[in-house]
Order: C-alpha cells, then structure tokens, then sequence
C-alpha cells in the first residue's frame, strides 16, 4: 500500500488492518523517506523525478523483500507511482488506484496554492504523523506547483502497463478534473490487446477516498484481490 503525497502508514487509518482480516492476506504498508518517521527528512523541494525515484524505490522494496507479483493499492501520488513501477516492468497482479495524477492538471495546482498560502491549519492536522510536517509540506508542496514539474505527464508510458487495473476517483476531488480519471484509464487500455483498466467515479467523495469511503475501499480492494489470485 503506497500512501499519497502528504500521507504516512498511519493515515491509511484502519484500511490495511482491515483488509487483512478479511482476506487473510499479508498488507505490506511502508513510508517513504520524510514521510512519518521515516528519515531523512527533506531539506528543499523534492527533484522533479521524485516519483520516478519512488517508483524505483518501490521495485527495490519488494525485490528485497522476496514479493513477487503483489497487488498494489495506492492512493494520490501513491497510486502514480504504482502505475510508474508497472509501466517500468515490475509484475505486478493487479493494482488498485486511488485518485492517481498521471499529468498535471491546473486545477491541482491551484488547490496546491491554496494550502501553500493557509498552511498552519494544515501542518497542525500533519504534525502528529511526520517527524517534520513542515519540512515535508514544502518539499511536496513547492514541486507540485513548480513550472519545472508542470510537464510531467506518465500517460505515454502507460500503455505497457498489462495487469488489471481499478482506478478511482470521487466526483468531489478538488484536485482533478474528469479528464484525470477518463485519460489515465484511456492511456492504460491503449496498448495492444483487452482492456485492463477500469474506470470507477464514486459520488460523493473528495480526494480522501480512504478516509471518506474506508469501507467502499476494502471492499473494492477485497474484490480485486480474490479476482486476481493465481489460478
């Protein structure tokens, strides 16, 4: 389970317990260096191959690890760098994705501007989950509104992506558009042979679809999970 940009193993709150209870599987959750405690803490804006670096991080995890072909669930950036690992060949047997980017939307941005310019009461919501809220808010923050990161788009690379894929997006995401959830699941199905990308909008919802639908989470994640077991 990957968590988004802002997010640490405790913000997934109680999604990963609960999808162990109910398919008895492992759920692997890990932060991301300067996300929770995990160090070392950012001292400047993140490079704009972060989640390219991130999805490398992933592979090097799991390798280390000895997983083979895990499902993936991530959410936001989390969900991004999911899809980056698989467009890059790591095997995978399914991935969930929870209001992934896979290009920059100027609707994104503004939000991200909005949070830079009012951050107090948003460090204070972060601060009991990060070694340094602050240090990570300005490294994600100041990246995402960069003019250096704007170009990022991984849609092209998305074709050779060929496991099953969920991507989710709710109808109140303040962070995306209806284009995010309709291009990415387009650039996933363009490559040769079926479909293996679903789109789902969910009404109701914003970004947070783990906080505000956890429920609806695992049991879209238990579906997908028993769907895609070796046979």
């Amino acid at each position: 389970m990957l968590h988004d940009g802002l997010g640490s193993v405790a913000q997934w709150r109680q999604v990963p317990e609960l999808l162990n209870t109910r398919t008895g599987a492992m759920v692997m959750v890990y932060n991301r260096p300067g996300h929770g405690t995990a160090t070392p803490v950012p001292t400047g804006p993140w490079p704009t191959s972060w989640m390219h670096s991130e999805a490398q991080r992933l592979v090097a995890l799991l390798d280390a690890a000895r997983i083979e072909e895990p499902l993936v669930v991530g959410h936001s950036d989390g969900g991004s760098i999911a899809l980056m690992a698989a467009a890059g060949g790591l095997p995978v047997r399914g991935i969930v994705a929870l209001a992934p980017h896979s290009f920059v939307e100027l609707v994104c941005v503004d939000a991200i501007s909005a949070m830079r310019s009012n951050r107090q009461p948003i460090l204070g919501g972060l601060d009991p989950f990060h070694r340094d809220a602050a240090a990570l808010f300005e490294a994600w923050s100041s990246v995402w509104v960069s003019a250096e990161f704007a170009p990022w788009d991984i849609r092209p690379q998305l074709a050779s992506v060929d496991a099953p894929c969920v991507v989710v997006q709710g109808d109140l995401d303040s962070y995306a558009t209806d284009r995010q959830l309709s291009e990415t699941v387009a650039a996933l199905n363009a490559g040769e042979g079926d479909p293996v990308a679903e789109a789902q909008r969910w009404p109701g919802v914003g970004h947070l679809i783990h906080h505000e639908a956890p429920e609806k989470v695992v049991d879209l994640v238990e579906v997908v999970y028993r769907r895609t077991l070796p046979t």
